[in-house]
């Protein structure tokens, strides 16, 4: 599509991709989707106490200068003509907030982190208002009320940053998402900075009306943020500006979006029912709904998906954020001291099954030595429950107050135990968020969809994860060969802004050679599994609930060891039903026949 104007590479779209642990900068062919130049710069996590995320606003504007000067360094440097760049975009991990002040360019405060749960004591205010009713604001926004979206953040920093407040005063305060910030330092900052967002970050804040695609007053109402410091939202594909100094001078920026919906484009699920799943420190699970905009009942986000120009028609999704997966191996690493490697081996039930248990087809495979050397460890891994809920669960509980917990230890338990634990966990988080999407979709017809489930993102790199998800959700896992599937989303709408890429080019010609992980595990061993999984999750949202404490873990050990316990749980309902009907037959004797 480039028409011969253009080197052997077609024209080239830079992108500028801001995750929660990197900054890099790509140059894309359009011709193929093939990464000819980038550079990369690790983002530096400030944490001050637990559950606390924050950012260098600064330096994160540094090293994406740095890496868009580097990457053009390193195109010149393999003989390519960086003067077919002919625009760039923006993505970035929604949610992350920034302030700052519009005359000195400066940020009023460190960009508070997505996942930074600082702001749960303004929900809990919040939710006793409103009832605890978690979805007072889900049909304008689309979402539940959570300290995850940005305009909590910015109510704390209103509250606890003096600088924030004098600002808005004078009316020198702007907010905005990564993509904002950028977007406005491209453009020229203090002197002539763009102020917008795409409409897939504005909807993180929790303020944009998901219907009308504007910030809706009674939203900023309830929240009491101000309108005046919010930036314009755009559609995804349009000019938003043009960058104004450095090597990319003059270059239009072309396209924004938020990680989780550019992955599910360069992913290249642009149709209703694929989904897709992105696996970081944090894991989200989209579903393309197409142009149906679905109101969910079982806990999940409606998402945009995209809107690939200011007169197009808007693509929605349903979306279920996980906000510990990667990020629970981290902790076990770095916090316990725990080598979080999987062992692997040509043994046959390495390969054979991740779930089978102590049945026949392990005693097949493997000597009586065998099993209790290598194939006990399979056989036993499921007697083990971590719940990551560190600070809280999201999808589809949006529990501010869960905790987590580890089930199932004794003295034989192995840190690779407690590792394949947290690998299930997130498995077993997935396969809640696939069932809630089956339950928002009762009238979908599932024989036109295929349990088929894409994956990508830092940690689906890992193929023992990956696999161990496909046992526990029962699905088929495709894992594109694709570097950077949110850069690629965004490049693909760049293209479409500059005309140069379209939707069906790039389906046509960007599908990457693609891994298969097929479950290898029963329906029944799920399900038992996961009625583990539940349980645990039961304790996770009730754990400072002391009062049922002894009488649950006792009938849990009771159930365990005694299949009959339910059987022999209902005798005193049988003899209360006797004795009641005793009684009935003696107060009717009495009335017969009185007492004198």
């Amino acid at each position: 599509m480039s028409n011969g104007r253009y080197g052997r590479f077609g024209a080239l779209i830079g992108v500028a991709c801001v995750s929660s642990t990197h900054c890099r900068f790509l140059i894309y062919s359009t011709k193929n989707a093939e990464v000819l130049a980038y550079h990369e710069l690790k983002l530096r996590q400030i944490v001050h106490q637990a559950g606390w995320m924050e950012y260098d606003p600064s330096e994160i504007w540094k090293n994406t200068q740095e890496c868009i000067e580097t990457a053009y360094k390193n195109l010149v440097i393999l003989e390519i003509n960086p003067r077919d760049i002919i625009a760039i975009g923006i993505v970035n991990q929604r949610g992350t907030s920034v302030l700052w002040n519009l005359e000195t360019g400066q940020p009023l405060h460190n960009a508070i982190g997505w996942s930074d749960c600082r702001s749960t004591p303004i929900l809990k205010t919040l939710l006793h208002n409103v009832r605890h009713n978690v979805d007072y604001v889900r049909y304008r926004s689309g979402l539940p009320l959570s300290s995850c979206f940005s305009a909590l953040k910015i109510r704390w920093l209103m509250d606890h940053v003096p600088a924030v407040a004098t600002a808005i005063e004078e009316n020198k305060c702007l907010f905005g998402t990564l993509d904002s910030w950028l977007l406005w330092n491209l453009t020229g900052g203090v002197e002539m900075g763009v102020h917008s967002t795409d409409l897939t970050n504005a909807h993180y804040t929790s303020l944009m009306n998901v219907s009308t695609e504007q910030w809706d007053p009674k939203l900023c109402q309830l929240f009491r943020v101000p309108l005046n410091i919010l930036p314009r939202i755009r559609s995804n594909s349009e000019i938003f500006g043009y960058v104004l100094e450095g090597p990319l001078h003059g270059t239009p920026i072309a396209a924004m979006m938020g990680e989780q919906p550019a992955s599910l484009l360069g992913q290249l699920c642009v149709k209703a029912g694929q989904n897709v799943c992105s696996l970081d420190d944090s894991c989200f699970v989209l579903l393309n709904t197409g142009r149906e905009k679905l109101d969910s009942a079982n806990g999940l986000i409606t998402g945009i998906a995209h809107k690939l120009g200011e007169k197009e028609a808007t693509n929605y999704t349903l979306e279920g954020a996980i906000s510990n997966a990667g990020s629970t191996v981290t902790w076990l690493r770095d916090k316990l001291q725990i080598n979080t490697e999987i062992n692997s081996n040509d043994n046959v039930v390495e390969s054979l099954n991740t779930f089978i248990g102590e049945n026949s087809m392990i005693s097949s495979s493997c000597s009586s030595s065998m099993l209790n050397a290598e194939c006990g460890l399979a056989a036993k891994r499921s007697e083990i429950t971590f719940v990551p809920a560190f600070h809280g669960l999201y999808a589809p509980y949006w529990r501010h107050d869960a905790r987590g917990i580890i089930l199932g230890l004794t003295s034989q338990t192995t840190s690779e135990n407690i590792t394949q634990a947290a690998y299930e966990a997130t498995g077993f988080q997935i396969f809640e968020v696939l069932q809630a999407f089956k339950r928002d979709t009762p009238n979908w017809d599932r024989s036109c969809m295929q349990p088929v489930l894409t994956f990508g993102g830092d940690y689906a790199e890992n193929s023992h994860l990956v696999q161990f998800i496909a046992d526990i959700i029962g699905y088929m896992l495709e894992r594109p060969q694709t570097t950077s599937p949110a850069g690629l989303g965004v490049m693909i709408t760049a293209g479409v802004t500059m005309k140069v890429v379209s939707l069906e080019h790039a389906v046509k010609m960007y599908t990457p050679p693609t891994d298969v992980f097929s479950p290898t595990t029963t329906k029944n061993r799920r399900e038992l599994l996961y009625k583990r999984w539940d349980y645990a999750v039961k304790k996770c949202l009730h754990w400072n609930n002391y009062e049922t404490y002894e009488a649950d873990i006792e009938l849990f050990a009771q159930r365990e060891l005694d299949p009959n316990l339910p059987v022999r749980r209902s005798v005193p309902g049988s003899i209360f039903l006797t004795t009641s009907f005793a009684m009935i037959l003696l107060a009717n004797y009495l009335m017969i026949n009185p007492l004198k």
